[in-house]
C-alpha cells in the first residue's frame, strides 16, 4: 500500500509539472497567434476572434463549441485573450485525455511502479510534438517566404497543426470518441442491450467532436461503419440486432453532420458548390510529390507495425487507427470542396487526425512492448530511433511556430 501511494504521489507530481510547463508555452503560441505579435504568428485566429464578436468574417462555422466558450470568456477579458484561454483550455483537455488513455494501457493506476507513471507521461506530452519529417539540414534554419523557402508542412501535413485552432479544440473529444469507439466494436456483438453506458459515453464525446470540428468525425463514422457492416455480412446478418443496438447512438452525430455541410452545396448562382471526386485534385496542388509526403509520416507507424506484426491482429486499436488513417487518406485523395474552398484543403483535417491516432496506438504499443521487454532490444532501438526522429522534426517545427515562423 505504501509503495502504490509513493508511485500515485510522483505520478501526479511529474505529470502536473510537465502538465502546467506545457499549459504555459501553448498560452504563449495561441496568444502571440491571437494577436498577430509583430505582424507574425500567422494562423486563422483573426476570422474566429472576428466571430466571436458577432461581426460577419465572411466564413462559415458551423462548429460552435469553441466560438460559444470563447464568447462567454470574452465578456470578461478582451475577444484575443479569450480565444487564447479558450484553445489552450481545449488543447490541455488533449493531455489529460491522452495521459488518461496511456495509464490505462500501461496499467498506472493501482500501480506500485512510479516508472509506468512516468513513462505514460512521456509517451503523451512527446505525441502532442511529433510531426512530419523533413531534412535534417532544416534544423534550426528558418526563412522567411520566398525564394528558397524551407517547406515543411506543405502538401505533407502533421499530426499536430498548432496553426488551426478548431483542430485542437476538437481532439480531447476526438481521444476518448477514439478509445471508446475501439472498445464498442469489440464488445458490441455480446452485448445485447439497447441502453448502454459505454455506448451513451462514446454518443457525448462523438457529438461534442462533430460540434467542434467534424473532420474527426467523418474518418471515424466511415472506419466504424465500414467494420460494422462487413462483420454483418460475414455473420449473414445474424448480427443486425447487435448492429443496431450501437448504430443508433450515431445518430445525434449524423444530425448534425447533415447541418453542418449543408453549408457546402449552397451558394451565389455565380459560385461553384458542393463535393467534388477527383484523382488529387486538391492536394496535388499543394504538393508535387505525394507519395514522399505520405512517406514522412509514415516512417514511426510503418516499423511499429512491422516489428509486431506476428500480433498485429490482436492490436485491434492500432489495426482501427490504420483504418481511420485509410479513410483519412481516401477522403483527400478523392474528394475536394468545389469552388474558393478547394485551396483550403479541407479533407486535410480527417487525414491528419488519421495521421495522430496512427502515433497515439503506435507510440502506446512500443512503450508497452519496451516496458514488458517482450522485443529484442534491436528492434526497440529502431523503433525509438524513428519515434526520436519524428519529435526532434516535431520539435524544430514548434519552435519555428513559437518564433512567429511561417506554418508551411
Amino acid at each position: 500500500m505504501g509503495n502504490r501511494k509513493r508511485a500515485d504521489k510522483i505520478n501526479i507530481l511529474v505529470f502536473g509539472v510537465v502538465f502546467l510547463f506545457y499549459l504555459l508555452v501553448t498560452l504563449f503560441l495561441f496568444h502571440r497567434q491571437t494577436v498577430a505579435y509583430g505582424g507574425r504568428y500567422p494562423s486563422d485566429m483573426g476570422a474566429y476572434i472576428v466571430e466571436i464578436q458577432g461581426i460577419d468574417s465572411g466564413f462559415s462555422f458551423p462548429y460552435p463549441v469553441m466560438f460559444w466558450v470563447a464568447g462567454i470568456l470574452a465578456r470578461f477579458t478582451t475577444p484575443e485573450h479569450a480565444m487564447a484561454v479558450t484553445v489552450t483550455f481545449f488543447n490541455g483537455l488533449t493531455l489529460l485525455s491522452l495521459k488518461w488513455f496511456a495509464d490505462s494501457a500501461l496499467k498506472v493506476r493501482g500501480g506500485q511502479d512510479w516508472k509506468r507513471g512516468a513513462a505514460a507521461t512521456a509517451i503523451a506530452v512527446t505525441l502532442l510534438l511529433v510531426s512530419m519529417l523533413y531534412p535534417l539540414t532544416y534544423l534550426g534554419n528558418y526563412q522567411e517566404m520566398g525564394e528558397g523557402y524551407l517547406y515543411r508542412y506543405k502538401g505533407v501535413f502533421s499530426p499536430n497543426p498548432y496553426h488551426n485552432a478548431t483542430y485542437l479544440a476538437a481532439r480531447p473529444f476526438a481521444v476518448a470518441a477514439f478509445f471508446l469507439c475501439c472498445f464498442c466494436l469489440r464488445e458490441y456483438e455480446g452485448k445485447n442491450r439497447w441502453v448502454n453506458r459505454d455506448y451513451g459515453l462514446f454518443s457525448v464525446f462523438l457529438f461534442l467532436a462533430t460540434l467542434t470540428k467534424p473532420s474527426f468525425t467523418l474518418i471515424l463514422v466511415a472506419s466504424a461503419g465500414s467494420v460494422m457492416l462487413v462483420r454483418l455480412a460475414a455473420g449473414r446478418f445474424r448480427g443486425v440486432k447487435a448492429f443496431f443496438q450501437l448504430g443508433i447512438y450515431f445518430l445525434p452525430t449524423f444530425g448534425v453532420l447533415l447541418y453542418q455541410y449543408s453549408d457546402v452545396f449552397t451558394g451565389t448562382v455565380l459560385e461553384e458548390k458542393g463535393i467534388g471526386v477527383g484523382f488529387f485534385t486538391a492536394w496535388s496542388q499543394a504538393c508535387s510529390n505525394i507519395p514522399l509526403a505520405v512517406a514522412s509520416n509514415l516512417l514511426f507507424p510503418v516499423l511499429v507495425s512491422w516489428f509486431h506484426r506476428r500480433r498485429l491482429a490482436q492490436e485491434k486499436n492500432l489495426l482501427f487507427a490504420w483504418l481511420l488513417y485509410g479513410m483519412g487518406f481516401l477522403t483527400l485523395a478523392f474528394l475536394y470542396e468545389k469552388g474558393y474552398r478547394m485551396a483550403h484543403l479541407n479533407f486535410a483535417w480527417g487525414y491528419m487526425y488519421g495521421l495522430f491516432f496512427l502515433f497515439v496506438t503506435s507510440g502506446l504499443l512500443l512503450m508497452k512492448s519496451t516496458l514488458a521487454r517482450n522485443l529484442k532490444p534491436w528492434k526497440l532501438w529502431v523503433q525509438w530511433g524513428a519515434y526520436g526522429l519524428h519529435l526532434i522534426c516535431g520539435i524544430d517545427y514548434f519552435r519555428v511556430l513559437l518564433q512567429g515562423g511561417l506554418y508551411l
